[in-house]
């Protein structure tokens, strides 16, 4: 099982310990990767916004350069997913749109034919691997730990893109919490957007729709938050001052990246994982397991 690896650009600057719990869970579960050293940012919906077709060509070149190793990308963040698969699904039903950017990749040596999908670590994580074999691999079961999920709106929807899961009833992270020997639980803003997209422009905003998050998630009995998004784990740890003013008392619940969750249940220690350098201290959801930074 082999991917050509796509970070994307938070996971290789502010989300370094991603990366890091990325590579440790995919060595240990026998999933290969060749991480693209040259592919370019996805644009975020950024570049799309402003530039349709630079956005379609900076995308097109790295499902091109995937192609040519001959492997399927995975991605580690809900936005690359979406913007990648957009531009894959427009390549593949217009002809000229894929005649535009091969005329555009032909410049620095590279085609698109249409041969390489993409996928994210949760659905390989969960279709598979499968939810049987990670809890045969798993060593530490996370059983004094409650979870809760949180997927964010790019990794459903559209459907029509990304259609692994149910977009309204969506199960994959909860079946991977469960086989880590963890609990679930439900709770109102699971699937929704946590405000990054705006964050620039209504600061405020943004911040109160992942504080709402943040404690409803709480109220649920959540010791931490998992997510399979680099952007939503950034406006979650950075919008609890926010939550904090919204109910009068200090809040700090952890937020973990999805490997890190997965790898301290296949027995990573936090260093490994790198859980030192959160904003919001992981140590007490920590102190549940048995575990320490020492």
């Amino acid at each position: 099982m082999n991917y050509a690896y796509y970070p994307g650009c938070v996971t290789k600057h502010s989300s370094l310990e991603l990366d890091r719990a990325t590579r440790l869970v995919c060595e240990r579960l026998g999933i290969g990767l060749q991480e693209l050293t040259a592919a370019p940012c996805c644009g975020a919906g950024d570049v799309q916004a402003i530039d349709a077709p630079l956005d379609t060509v900076l995308n097109a070149l790295t499902l091109a350069q995937a192609e040519r190793l001959g492997l399927d990308v995975m991605t580690v963040c809900n936005v690359c997913t979406l913007n990648l698969r957009q531009t894959g699904a427009l390549l593949a039903e217009d002809a000229g749109a894929r005649e535009r950017a091969n005329e555009a990749l032909g410049v620095v040596g590279y085609s698109f034919a249409g041969q390489t999908a993409v996928t994210h670590l949760l659905w390989v994580l969960w279709q598979e691997i499968g939810s049987d074999r990670l809890a045969d691999a798993v060593s530490r079961r996370l059983s004094r730990v409650t979870v809760a999920p949180f997927y964010g709106c790019q990794l459903l929807r559209p459907s029509s893109v990304n259609g692994e899961d149910d977009p309204d009833r969506p199960v994959a992270l909860e079946d991977v919490v469960e086989a880590c020997g963890a609990r679930p639980v439900d709770y109102d803003g699971r699937l929704k957007c946590c405000g990054w997209p705006i964050g620039a422009s209504r600061d405020e905003t943004s911040a109160s729709m992942a504080a709402r998050a943040v404690l409803n998630a709480a109220g649920a009995g959540a010791d931490v938050i998992v997510t399979p998004c680099p952007l939503c784990h950034a406006a979650l740890e950075g919008c609890q001052r926010e939550a904090e003013r919204l109910v009068g008392e200090r809040l700090r619940l952890p937020v973990l990246h999805l490997p890190q969750l997965v790898g301290l249940a296949l027995g990573f220690s936090p260093r490994q994982l790198e859980l030192q350098r959160h904003l919001v201290d992981t140590g007490t959801l920590l102190a549940r397991l048995g575990l320490s930074f020492a």
